[in-house]
């Protein structure tokens, strides 16, 4: 034979718990809120106001007098210059070498290995 299940009451999950009639619907849960929302204001204004007094005295202690002008423009130019091009120069490199299956991921680890030396080789001299 198939058992029935009892059928459920008719406020199935929706039972209240009684509250005083002068209650507000929140009344046990502000407390807790305005704490932590009070502690985190009060972390907040602690770290800007120990950030504004490190930097004050760091100007204290190293005052700038005259603003330093570089009169080399041609750096400025190639570094704007050289973060346009090689995104598009390492995409056309890995396109070329993905052709060479693992012979081009060897050439593009020893390439990148290579031309750090040398330039640490450069740099050194």
């Amino acid at each position: 034979p198939t058992r029935r299940r009892p059928p459920a009451p008719a406020d199935c999950g929706s039972a209240s718990v009684p509250r005083p009639e002068n209650a507000s619907q929140n009344s046990n849960m502000a407390p807790r809120g305005f704490a932590l929302r009070a502690a985190v204001l009060l972390a907040a204004a602690a770290a800007a106001v120990a950030h504004v007094m490190r930097g004050s005295a760091l100007a204290a202690e190293y005052p700038m007098t005259t603003v330093p002008t570089n009169k080399n423009t041609g750096l400025a130019i190639a570094a704007i210059t050289s973060s346009i091009l090689v995104p598009f120069v390492a995409i056309a490199i890995m396109l070329w070498l993905k052709e060479k299956a693992w012979w081009g991921a060897c050439y593009l680890i020893g390439g990148l290995i290579t031309v750090v030396w040398l330039y640490c080789a450069y740099i050194a001299l």
